[in-house]
C-alpha cells in the first residue's frame, strides 16, 4: 500500500473501523485486514464480535487462525469434518477447550463423530449459547451419555435456536426439560407422532418447527389437543396422506406459515383448500412441491384438471397463491408446486419434454419463480440440444437459474459445438462454487467433447469444489484417470474422485499440488486399499489429516513445509 496513504487510515476513528469490521468476515479481518497498518493491527486483535468459519477452510489458514485467534473474541463458530476437512474438529480440540471461548453465541457442529461430540458436549453447559447446530455423520450413534448431555444443555434459558440430526429411535431415550426456553428447532429426520406431541408440551415457546415426517398409527388419530405457540411449520419429506395431514394439522391451528414437501398422494386440491380455511384460518403463507412417479400418460386436458381447483377465489385473489403442475413424459412424473419454487433443489427438464399448466398467466410469470434453488441437475445434452432449438432471444439475455452454488452435470452423449453459450443461457455459471460430473459417456477417443467441456469449467471461474464420477464400465471404457484429470479446472480447491488404486491415486496427487481437500472414491469393482498401504502412500505427504471407510479415502492437506505462520510487512 502507498505510503502516503497510510497516515490517514492511522487516524481514522476506532468506532468506525468496528463499524467496518461487522461486514467483514473473518477470514478478511485476521488474514487481510490486519496486516494494512499497525492501526488495523491492533483493532484487529482486540475485536470482539468474530465470526470464526472453519468449514472448507484451507489447512494453513486453519493453523493461522488457531495462533492469531483470542477465544475470547469469538461469538459465533463453524467447525467442520466434511469432505473438504476431515479429521479437522479433533484437530482443533487438540489446541483449544470449549471452555476459553466465554463468549461463544452460536456453535455449528458439521460431519461430527461420536468422540468429539462428547468432549464438546461435556463444555457447553459452561456457556450460554444461543444457537446450536449439530449435523452428525450417518455412522454417528447418539449414546444415552450424549443424550444426557443434550438435555442438560437444553435446560438452560439461552440456548433458543436448535438444529439436530437424530433418528426417531434415538429421541426415544431423550428427555426434553420442562419449559424448554427454545424457540426454533430443526430436526433433519423423521419423528413420531408420539415424540410430536411431547416434544410441543414441553417446547411451549417453540415458534418455528422444521421435520422430515411424522410417523404414527391410526390409534393417534383421536388425539385432540391444540399447540398454539406454534406459528411456522416445515415437513421436508412428508409420507403422510392428505386426510391423516389434516389431522395432524388441527393441532396447531395457529400457523401462519406452512411448507410442505412430499409424494403427489397429497394432490386433492379440494381438499386443501378446506383444510387452509377451517383448519388453518391465520395461514399468510403456505409452500408446497408434491411429487409423483406414475407410469401414465397424460395429455394437457388431464393436467388442467389437476390445477382447475386452485383457479377458485380462495386461491387466486383471497390468497393470491400462484400453483403450477408440470408432467415429464420422460422419466413420467407429476409435479404440483406453489411459486415461486419452495424447493432449493432441482432437476431441469426442457420444455420439449414436458406438459406445464399454472393457475396464473404466463405474464404473470418473473424471473423470481426460480431464485429459491441453489442445488440443480441437468442432462447436459438433452438440455443443450432444446435451447439450441428454441433460438429463443429472451433465454439469452438472462439466465432461467440465477443463484445455483451447486451444478450437478449428466453427461450421456457428444458434446455439441454451441455447448457454453447455451447452458450459459440456462444457468448463471458466474454463481456455481461447486459442479458434480457424471461421466456416462466414453471421452477417449472424442477430443472435441473434451475440449467443449474444459471450456465450460474454465468459464465457471469461482468453481471451489469439483466432484467427478466416472460410471463407466472398467471393462469396455477406454477413458483413463488422465483423461479425466484433463477435464478438472486447476484452480479448484477441493476435489472428489473415483480411483482404482493407490496407482491412480498417486497420478491425481501430482497433477494436483495446491488442493486443500481430496476425497477419492473407490470404484464399485475394487476393494480399498489395507490402512497400511494408505498411510505408507500418504506418510510421503506433507502435514495431512485423512479419514476413512469402506468406499473412500477424504483427505485435508497443507501445502506449506513448516507449521510457521506466514510473514506479512506490517506498515
Amino acid at each position: 500500500m502507498p505510503a502516503n496513504i497510510i497516515p490517514y487510515l492511522d487516524i481514522l476513528p476506532v468506532e468506525l473501523i468496528y463499524h467496518i469490521l461487522n461486514f467483514l468476515d473473518t477470514h478478511t479481518i485476521l488474514l487481510s485486514l490486519r496486516y494494512v497498518c499497525k492501526h488495523f493491527y491492533v483493532i484487529s486483535n482486540v475485536f470482539n464480535q468474530c465470526k470464526l468459519n472453519l468449514n472448507s477452510c484451507r489447512k494453513s489458514d486453519f493453523y493461522r487462525f488457531c495462533r492469531i485467534i483470542n477465544p475470547l473474541n469469538v461469538i459465533s463458530l463453524i467447525l467442520s469434518d466434511d469432505d473438504k476437512t476431515p479429521g479437522q474438529i479433533g484437530l482443533f480440540l487438540s489446541r483449544f477447550n470449549l471452555k476459553q471461548f466465554n463468549h461463544l453465541r452460536s456453535l455449528i457442529l458439521l460431519e461430527i463423530d461420536d468422540s468429539n461430540l462428547n468432549v464438546i458436549l461435556h463444555d457447553l453447559p459452561y456457556l450460554f449459547l444461543t444457537s446450536l447446530t449439530i449435523k452428525s455423520r450417518a455412522s454417528l450413534t447418539w449414546t444415552q451419555q450424549t443424550l444426557a448431555y443434550l438435555s442438560k444443555i437444553l435446560e438452560q434459558s439461552s440456548l433458543k435456536e436448535l438444529t439436530l440430526s437424530i433418528w426417531c429411535f434415538e429421541i426415544y431415550d431423550f428427555v426434553w426439560p420442562n419449559q424448554c426456553q427454545i424457540e426454533y428447532l430443526h430436526i433433519s429426520n423423521r419423528i413420531t407422532f408420539e415424540q410430536y406431541c411431547i416434544l410441543l408440551e414441553q417446547c411451549l415457546f417453540l415458534r418455528t418447527l422444521i421435520i422430515k415426517d411424522v410417523l404414527w398409527n391410526d390409534t393417534d388419530i383421536s388425539v385432540s389437543i391444540f399447540y398454539r405457540q406454534l406459528n411456522s411449520l416445515t415437513l421436508e419429506d412428508n409420507r403422510m396422506d392428505v386426510f391423516k395431514l389434516e389431522q395432524f394439522l388441527s393441532l396447531t391451528p395457529s400457523l401462519i406459515y406452512l411448507k410442505v414437501i412430499g409424494m403427489a398422494y397429497l394432490i386433492d386440491s379440494y381438499r386443501w383448500e378446506k383444510i387452509l380455511r377451517i383448519k388453518l384460518p391465520n395461514l399468510n403463507t403456505f409452500e408446497f412441491f408434491f411429487l409423483s412417479w406414475k407410469d401414465v400418460n397424460y395429455s394437457f386436458c388431464d393436467i388442467e384438471s389437476l390445477i382447475q381447483p386452485f383457479q377458485t377465489s380462495f386461491w387466486l385473489e383471497n390468497k393470491q397463491w400462484a400453483v403450477n403442475c408440470d408432467y415429464i413424459i420422460n422419466p413420467t412424473e407429476v409435479m404440483l408446486y406453489s411459486v415461486p419454487i419452495c424447493k432449493t433443489s432441482f432437476q431441469y427438464y426442457d420444455e420439449a419434454n414436458k406438459i406445464s399448466c399454472s393457475n396464473f398467466t404466463k405474464m404473470n410469470i418473473n424471473q423470481a419463480m426460480l431464485d429459491n434453488i441453489c442445488q440443480l441437475r441437468l442432462n447436459l445434452i438433452k438440455a443443450i440440444n432444446h435451447e439450441k432449438s428454441l433460438q429463443t432471444p429472451q433465454l439469452s439475455t438472462c439466465p432461467l437459474f440465477r443463484n445455483v452454488t451447486e451444478l450437478t452435470l449428466d453427461l450421456d452423449y457428444k458434446c455439441p459445438n454451441t455447448l457454453l453459450q447455451s447452458l450459459s443461457n440456462i444457468i448463471n455459471l458466474s454463481t456455481i462454487t461447486q459442479v458434480i460430473f457424471n461421466l456416462n459417456y466414453d471421452i477417449d477417443f472424442d477430443l472435441h467433447t473434451r475440449t467443449n467441456l474444459i471450456n465450460i469449467f474454465k468459464q465457471t471461474s469461482n468453481i471451489q469444489t469439483f466432484e467427478i464420477c466416472n460410471n463407466l464400465s472398467p471393462i469396455n471404457a477406454c477413458t483413463t484417470i488422465g483423461d479425466i484429470c484433463s477435464l478438472i479446472p486447476s484452480h479448484i480447491q477441493h476435489l472428489k474422485i473415483t480411483v482404482k488404486n493407490v496407482n491412480e491415486m498417486k497420478i491425481v496427487f501430482d497433477r494436483f499440488k495446491y488442493l486443500s481437500s481430496i476425497t477419492f472414491r473407490f470404484s464399485f469393482d475394487t476393494s480399498i486399499p489395507s490402512a497400511k498401504i494408505i498411510e505408507s502412500f500418504l506418510n510421503i505427504k506433507n502435514d495431512l489429516t485423512y479419514k476413512n471407510d469402506d468406499s473412500s479415502i477424504r483427505v485435508w492437506l497443507n501445502h506449506f513445509m513448516d507449521d510457521q505462520e506466514t510473514q506479512f510487512k506490517i506498515y
